[in-house]
């Protein structure tokens, strides 16, 4: 390109960044001449943008390990070995999930799931609130010993306590049975015992005391005044407290598989191990253990989704009321 050239190029050059700061410059002076209502809305308008693109990219981290997992569990050997494909399988192989049933012995597993995370949430739900109600609600000599030892049974780790337990369930002869998981929470322990009956406090201190003193006007009982007048008022925090409980009893690896190891008690969370142990009984002996492990994880991915979809459903279906009680927090706050 010779010199001449280049210098008429520089003209042209000028002009467009010119014309293009220009251009900004303009819609800069137009937005100062604009009214207060008016720079509110474009403000307004602009914010609202920013946040919605902050909620899908974080909607996106949590949802694309779900879309991983469901994507897996649909593809053949091949297609998981092909590092071509990523989330869209070339055919859909069902395979997995009939393997990963077997392997699980689904449902015996997940009726055991199933009957100790639905006992433990409903006896859970009551007694915490009953225990809560007293603490929250009434003044009493111990009343602060009790909320201390409740703060300490709470920070203090299930592993420190397991042998001791284990040796208690044992000679009650109720080891591989439910009453492990379930009696302890009848009486307000269990997993997140503790933090249960502090959430009840805090919902249970926070309603007016005419509520209940013009209860006890009309001749009503403790009872009464409990079941009729101050559970009502905290659906918010019985609808938490029944979802947490399930769904944390429902992917509880460590005190359930401790006592309820034997076949035909076991729950559905620690027998997703059993899956590679499955797929090595029809491997082939010339497969190497990388191979194995590598083949298997479609089969593996199919049984966390299976394991996966009632938590969902319990969630779906109480979105609202947990949603709502998330919210009333925050306004009592």
């Amino acid at each position: 390109m010779t010199t001449e050239t280049v210098k008429a190029a520089e003209p042209a050059v000028g002009a467009t960044e010119k014309k293009r700061f220009g251009g900004i410059k303009g819609l800069i002076k137009r937005y100062e001449n604009l009214g207060y209502k008016a720079k509110k809305k474009i403000m307004h308008f602009i914010s609202r943008i920013f946040v919605y693109f902050v909620l899908i990219e974080m909607a996106y981290l949590f949802i694309l390990p779900f879309i991983y997992i469901f994507s897996t569990s649909l593809m053949s050997a091949q297609d998981y070995m092909d590092p071509t494909v990523q989330y869209i399988p070339t055919s859909v192989n069902w395979d997995n999930f009939v393997k990963a049933y077997q392997a699980l012995d689904y449902i015996p597993s997940f009726l055991n799931s199933l009957g100790t995370s639905l006992l433990s949430a409903f006896f859970q739900t009551v007694s915490c609130a009953i225990i809560g109600y007293s603490l929250g609600r009434y003044k009493f000599k111990a009343r602060n010993i009790i909320f201390i030892l409740v703060v300490l049974v709470l920070l203090i780790p299930p592993q420190v306590m397991i042998l001791a337990s284990y040796g208690l369930w044992a000679t009650l002869s109720l080891v591989n049975t439910w009453g492990p998981v379930v009696l302890p929470t009848v009486f307000g322990l269990g997993l997140r015992g503790a933090l249960f009956v502090m959430i009840y406090m805090y919902f249970f201190q926070r309603i007016p005391d005419v509520m209940d003193d013009a209860a006890r006007i009309d001749g009503a009982g403790p009872l009464r005044v409990f079941g009729i007048i101050m559970l009502p008022l905290v659906k918010s925090a019985i609808a938490i407290v029944f979802i947490f409980s399930f769904v944390w009893h429902w992917n509880d690896n460590y005190e359930a598989p401790t006592y309820m190891y034997l076949e035909g008690r076991q729950t559905l969370q620690p027998r997703l191990a059993n899956i590679q142990t499955y797929f090595n009984k029809y491997a082939t002996a010339q497969m190497m253990s990388e191979l194995d492990k590598a083949l298997s994880e479609p089969m593996l991915f199919a049984g966390c989704l299976m394991v996966m979809i009632p938590v969902l459903l319990v969630y779906i279906f109480g979105q609202k009321q947990l949603a709502a009680g998330i919210e009333r927090i925050g306004v009592i706050e």
